[in-house]
């Protein structure tokens, strides 16, 4: 034993440790290695491809100086986007929950709509702003159409169990519009007394400020349509209505002086025109489609009125329609017999009524007289309405900050290693 530990203590004598490193085992390594960081970087080249091809198909919106207010998760009737504003500016309820309401925002190229509309005691959408009760469908819920229980109501709201919002005339003059929200306190004044309401989902020149009044059957203003010309109503300046002639060729026509050309309001409508055209040559069973399609010209109202848009589509189809019917079968303006049935026919398939202008800022009349679209029911259930305060700035609207005009980004060429970062800001 005693020998045995003298050999092993020998000077200059060491046991071999560890293991050694094989040519295989550096070969290994290296192609596990290489492999490892091959397949990284093609799963960040796809991951960075998906996210770029996804945001260029994704719409945001942003204002004129680049601000991002959102992305847009639909489109309304007008094809304008709609983004969600979360309200973060409520207090905690009795429970101490924080709770932070959705609204819907549409958002045109200048100004922001909304379902709800906003009421006020006094004219042109001034003064102490009020919004309905959440689902109050059958108090006020005419569209933008004029059609009843289709509209002017936010179920996104009611869903949500808490107030309602609407866009509203913005206090400094604007008209880009600011967002209002329902409170619990009682609106200072009663539906009787309402005189204005601010809808800002309608397509119409100027403010969409129109005026109402609450009643159990609707009210009536002076003059009707039909020809009946009243203070506020005048005929409009059809002479131009017509664009071509059959060979396709334009007719020169301009406004009179002291006109305004209504181009706007005509070409917004421009798709409901060409449908009543259709059902118009429809009814002459076929004969005039042949034709070179008569377009539409000018029409225009005197400075200060606006095209009343009752019916509006289905009167200039009838009117474009008529002299293409009376070319093809005879004479422009002729008697004939067949002349007039045919036209008879068209105007039987039409609600073909005068064209006519409504001085700005009295509401367009129907038929009747009665204006259906700005009459509500004296059940009208109105809150005071307070503005919505931006989180960044509670002396300023949250719709303050942002500059028209606005604007959608556009689709970009993407290659596999760009990637356009657009930041998530904007929300509310």
């Amino acid at each position: 034993m005693s020998s045995l530990q003298s050999h092993n203590s020998t000077p200059g004598v060491k046991r071999q440790r560890g293991f050694i490193i094989t040519v295989e085992l550096i070969l290994i390594t290296t192609i596990l290695v290489i492999g490892t960081l091959a397949g990284v970087v093609a799963i960040r080249d796809a991951l960075v491809k998906q996210y770029a091809q996804k945001q260029s198909r994704e719409v945001y919106v942003s204002d004129a100086n680049g601000q991002v207010l959102g992305k847009a998760v639909d489109f309304d009737e007008h094809d304008a986007p709609r983004i969600p504003y979360i309200d973060r500016t409520l207090p905690p309820g009795t429970d101490g929950v924080q709770r932070n309401y959705r609204v819907l925002i549409g958002v045109r190229d200048d100004r922001f709509t909304s379902r709800e509309p906003v009421y006020y005691s006094t004219e042109n959408c001034t003064g102490t702003p009020c919004i309905k009760a959440t689902s109050d469908e059958r108090a006020d819920s005419y569209d933008v159409a004029s059609d009843g229980a289709a509209g002017a109501v936010s179920y996104l709201n009611a869903l949500q169990g808490g107030p309602n919002y609407g866009i509203g005339r913005d206090t400094s003059g604007g008209f880009k519009g600011y967002l209002y929200r329902e409170t619990s306190a009682a609106c200072p004044f009663t539906p009787d007394a309402v005189v204005s309401r601010y809808i800002s989902q309608k397509v119409v020149p100027g403010l969409p400020c129109e005026p109402v009044a609450t009643s159990s059957g609707g009210t009536t203003t002076t003059g009707t349509t039909g020809g009946t010309s009243g203070p506020n109503i005048v005929e409009a300046y059809t002479d131009c209505i017509v664009g071509t002639d059959l060979t396709g060729a334009i007719i020169p026509c301009s406004c009179p002086s002291g006109y305004t050309d209504e181009g706007d309001v005509i070409n917004a409508i421009d798709a409901e025109i060409q449908n009543s055209v259709n059902i118009g040559v429809g009814a002459t069973r076929g004969f005039v489609k042949d034709l070179v399609p008569l377009q539409v010209g000018t029409i225009c109202c005197p400075s200060g009125y606006s095209l009343d848009p009752a019916n509006l589509a289905d009167t200039v189809a009838f009117a474009i329609l008529v002299p293409s019917i009376e070319l093809a079968i005879g004479t422009v303006g002729s008697v004939d017999a067949k002349i007039q049935t045919t036209i008879q026919a068209v105007d039987d398939v039409l609600n073909n009524t005068a064209l006519q202008c409504v001085q700005d800022g009295v509401a367009p009349p129907t038929d009747s007289g009665t204006v259906v679209e700005s009459s509500v029911e004296r059940t009208l259930q109105l809150h005071l309405a307070e503005p919505v305060s931006s989180p960044n700035d509670q002396t300023q609207n949250a719709l303050a900050p942002f500059s028209a005009p606005f604007q959608v980004n556009l689709p970009a060429d993407v290659a596999e290693d760009s990637w356009i970062y657009i930041p998530p800001d904007g929300e509310g």
